[in-house]
């Protein structure tokens, strides 16, 4: 079968070519190369009749270098004249055939696939199968054989055999991509295999725990002789981004010594609320493996973790420095991986993990991460949204006490008060006592084929006065019927104008400090000492009628003035064993707290603890 059959429309048949082996003829899946010694594949029947040759590849011992920029990695790969075997290991960006080998003096492209995508039957039903349908094949537009192409993109976990009119170096650059190994059943697969760059493996070390490899025929490509060869096994050693004829015997998805599993998809991307995920490790030889686990960001913020778990807790693990851990024989070890987004500015975080053992193996991993910086949410801070969480009053003073009386000194137990705080857009903290989080419906328009699109999408809104309630539709669905989220705090009653609320002074960050004066008048009803039906205390005089204020504006209850002060840490206050020590400055942020009470006592009462604050929705806006 060669080019003038495809052209002139007759067609060839050959039979499945097969390697003998020890006395066995062992099924080739592809009928391109094909066998004139036990060691030795040559191929035939691909190229132009004019430049027939006895060989299809010549492998010029790739030696491919790897650089990282962000989440992306060069993979540079040296091709020689005539025929290369070689295996991509990254997703390029661009994945199109002609954008990977732009001005590369390359006269085809060849990669096997033992099942054909539906798309090349959607472009290329008039097109005959070229030998076999798993080969596919990609020329150069100048190329008089540029009409036979059907491949038409590469992508990363496949093998490709390269023939260059000329030596020349082929540069990828792309996302590394994690996929799952299948190997096709008892015949030769064309792959190839990640490795480190340096101490490589031998053969027979990489495949030795494995039942379907061990000892099964491998063969490369031999420059020298411009013919596949097969290794040998304990001298031989594999090559980052080199293909390999490698025979399966039976069912397998042996990926090395080293598997990698995530949860989900074939990369780690935290996205914009996870704050962790599992990474899982399995050991399948059968001897101890040491784990090296390494950030391959060249510069900028380094928010990786490694999280781990000891008796006495959390152990954040940060990366780049590389880890080392221990995985005995045989066994699966998931660790956790955290991001920490306060510790980038920008919209997103991007980088790769490489993953390596003391055997050779090599994994690249893409890491992703979201936040939502003051620039997306219209902001000028990013701490804009609603605040939710707590302050534990540890210290209280002891105005009785003859010797200092202000000073705070620790309670037998903590006492909790809620706290609601948001923070509009333009950085304004506001102290909450209840904010009910409702549902406003998107806007639509009429274009000009009088069709409606939208105009505004639907949001959330946060609603503190109850008056404006029915102005929005329910956040969520309780019994069928859709409702808002109500949260509330006992500890902070005041009238707070049209919004409800207790402006704070000063700076909501992790070097800022918030204070806010909350008054009970005589007349308030949560006043604590007025009382709507004691003579004593209800403010009214022996006619019952209103009392009027002596000189000093008191009645008979008094006037409650309660200053409430929050200093924030730069430092989680829960110290580096919390787990949300991760979300620290983003999502979380604390600090200490400290309230001083007058018109209790005839001293001012002062408390004082700690607080904690945890970012549950991103509205900017109260009421609207």
């Amino acid at each position: 079968m060669n080019l003038v059959a495809n052209l002139t429309g007759r067609s060839c048949r050959r039979s499945t070519p097969r390697v003998e082996l020890n006395g066995k003829l062992i099924p080739m899946k592809t009928p391109l190369p094909c066998v004139k010694a036990v060691c030795r594949l040559k191929p035939v029947g691909i190229m132009p009749l004019a430049n027939r040759i006895s060989a299809v590849c010549l492998l010029l011992g790739l030696a491919a270098t790897l650089s990282v920029c962000a989440q992306t990695v060069t993979q540079i790969i040296p091709l020689t004249t005539g025929w290369n075997a070689i295996w991509v290991e990254v997703e390029p960006t661009n994945n199109a055939v002609s954008s990977v080998f732009a001005n590369l003096p390359v006269e085809s492209v060849w990669p096997y696939s033992d099942k054909l995508a539906p798309v090349e039957f959607i472009q290329n039903l008039s097109e005959e199968p070229w030998n076999d349908p798993g080969w596919r094949r990609w020329f150069p537009a100048d190329s008089p054989h540029a009409i036979l192409t059907t491949l038409f993109a590469v992508n990363a976990g496949k093998a490709y055999l390269v023939k260059m009119t000329n030596a020349a170096s082929l540069t990828i650059t792309g996302r590394p991509v994690l996929k799952p190994v299948s190997w096709v059943p008892d015949a030769l697969n064309l792959r190839g295999f990640q490795v480190t760059l340096g101490s490589r493996p031998t053969f027979a070390s990489f495949f030795a725990a494995s039942g379907a490899h061990a000892g099964q025929p491998a063969y490369r490509l031999d420059s020298a002789l411009g013919v596949w060869t097969q290794v040998t096994p304990t001298v031989d050693r594999l090559r980052s981004s080199e293909a390999y004829w490698v025979y399966c015997q039976g069912a397998s998805t042996y990926p090395g010594p080293l598997k990698i599993k995530l949860d989900q998809g074939d990369r780690l991307d935290f996205g914009r609320v996870a704050q962790r995920l599992n990474l899982f490790l399995q050991n399948l030889t059968t001897t101890p493996m040491v784990i090296g686990i390494n950030d391959l960001t060249e510069s900028g913020p380094r928010p990786l973790s490694l999280i781990l778990w000891a008796t006495n807790g959390l152990i954040q693990h940060a990366l780049p420095v590389t880890f080392t851990t221990n995985l005995a024989a045989g066994l699966t070890e998931g660790v956790q991986l955290a991001i920490r987004r306060s510790d980038f500015s920008s919209t997103n975080f991007q980088t790769v993990l490489e993953i390596t053992n003391n055997l050779g193996s090599r994994v690249l991993l893409e890491v992703s991460a979201d936040k939502l910086p003051a620039a997306t949410l219209g902001s000028t801070t990013p701490y804009t949204g609603l605040w939710v969480g707590s302050a534990s009053v540890s210290n209280v003073c002891e105005v009785n006490s003859r010797l200092n009386s202000a000073n705070p000194t620790p309670t037998k137990s903590e006492f909790d008060l809620r706290l609601l705080i948001h923070v509009d857009t333009n950085g304004i903290a506001r102290l909450l006592k209840e904010v009910i989080q409702m549902w406003q419906n998107g806007t639509t328009i009429t274009n000009a084929a009088g069709y409606a699109v939208a105009d505004q999408p639907g949001r959330y809104v946060l609603v503190t006065d109850d008056r404006l309630i029915s102005k929005f539709q329910g956040a969520t669905l309780r019994d069928g019927v859709a409702v808002g989220r109500r949260i509330s705090s006992v500890g902070f009653d005041f009238e707070g104008g049209t919004n409800n609320c207790l402006p704070l002074a000063g700076a909501f960050a992790t070097t800022g400090t918030l204070r806010g004066t909350n008054v009970l008048e005589p007349d308030f009803a949560t006043n604590p000492f007025r009382h709507k039906y004691h003579p004593d205390h209800d403010n009214l005089d022996a006619d019952f009628l209103p009392l009027t204020a002596d000189a000093t504006g008191a009645k008979e209850a008094y006037k409650i003035t309660r200053r409430i002060e929050l200093q924030f840490s730069i430092a989680d206050p829960a110290g580096p064993t919390s787990i949300q020590t991760l979300d620290y400055g983003y999502k979380v942020i604390g600090g200490t707290y400290r309230e001083t009470v007058i018109g209790l006592h005839k001293k001012p009462i002062v408390a004082q603890g700690s607080f904690r604050l945890t970012r549950v929705a991103v509205t900017g806006v109260l009421n609207q």
